[in-house]
């Protein structure tokens, strides 16, 4: 099949109709077959520790310290906002919530509505993109939620499982049997990872996103994508890429004073520097007293225009091999 994807975009609907039909997407890549080293027993902060940086998948937006990515979601450790690590943070951010009018807050509470409604508390600086981890794909047990929480309360505070009082849309939540991917065309894993990886292929994602160590920063790490993403969000984000950008992905524009006009991502900035990153990856470091203007911009960095150069066949391969990310 060679004809332009955008012959296929009422089908597309469909398909996406027919998952909501069955359910939510994905067995393998729900998360709901942990494996050894996931496996967690009781309630504690090494258990909460396991499912943080493992089934959990907490460290792809989360950093602490040095480890993990920061980029999407602030950084759990002492250098992140107020200078202060998660658990002692909470008893903080308790506070602003109790001005904000949730009387009576404390700071388990904060760590409670972080995961179990993270919408009711931006912080200032992201975006409202945490996915739920009760819900497919991630389906985290109640019991693992209730230890992530007591792994965030040993990061600076004081360490209390009695006092983590999870929602019933939690507590009440049963693992959800989410269906294998039945696609409606012959798939190839193999050929989607190569027209991922191949910077001449019609898609070349690796040109701005990482899979493990290979490929680009320009974009998201997608390593763990479907295993933390929906596959109605990972179709949106292809055809709609202007409707959800990452926090720090975020597209700036450059006016330089001798005319010149950057596009890219801030990657770094310091008392002197912007680094900006063009859709190629290229640094280029513009000094700011060359800088005449600089504005944030609403259009991603990634091609709008995938469903007229995809065909049928490259588009769900590519989906084949992008649903294995987890």
């Amino acid at each position: 099949m060679t004809k332009s994807f955008s012959g296929i975009l009422i089908f597309t609907v469909a398909i996406i109709l027919v998952f909501v039909y069955i359910g939510e997407v994905l067995t393998k890549i729900s998360g709901q077959r942990a494996g050894p080293a996931d496996v967690i027993t009781g309630v504690s902060p090494e258990a909460g520790e396991t499912v943080f940086w493992g089934r959990g998948k907490c460290h792809t937006c989360h950093s602490i310290g040095n480890r993990g990515s920061a980029i999407r979601a602030p950084n759990l450790g002492g250098t992140g906002p107020l200078n202060l690590p998660i658990g002692a943070r909470a008893e903080r951010r308790a506070k602003e919530r109790q001005e904000q009018g949730e009387s009576g807050m404390s700071a388990t509470d904060y760590l409670v509505e972080s995961i179990a409604d993270p919408s009711a508390y931006v912080v200032e600086g992201f975006k409202n993109e945490m996915p739920l981890p009760h819900r497919p794909p991630i389906n985290l047990k109640a019991e693992e939620i209730r230890a992530v929480i007591t792994y965030l309360q040993s990061l600076g505070g004081e360490v209390d499982a009695a006092a983590i009082k999870l929602p019933p849309a939690i507590t009440a939540a049963r693992a959800t049997v989410v269906e294998e991917w039945k696609p409606l065309v012959p798939v190839d894993v193999e050929v989607g990872k190569e027209i991922f990886f191949d910077p001449e292929s019609n898609a070349a994602c690796a040109k701005c996103h990482k899979v493990g160590e290979k490929g680009g920063e320009v974009g998201p790490e997608l390593t763990a994508l479907a295993g933390t993403r929906t596959f109605d969000f990972i179709i949106k984000s292809i055809l709609d890429p202007n409707a959800e950008i990452a926090s720090g992905f975020e597209a700036t524009l450059i006016v330089t004073k001798d005319g010149r006009y950057l596009t890219g991502i801030v990657k770094k900035e310091d008392a002197s520097t912007v680094y900006l990153a063009d859709k190629e990856g290229t640094i280029e470091k513009v000094p700011k007293t060359e800088i005449e203007e600089i504005a944030p911009q609403e259009t991603s960095m990634m091609p709008g225009n995938f469903k007229e150069i995809l065909t049928i066949d490259e588009f769900y391969n590519l989906m084949a091999f992008l649903l294995t990310l987890k």
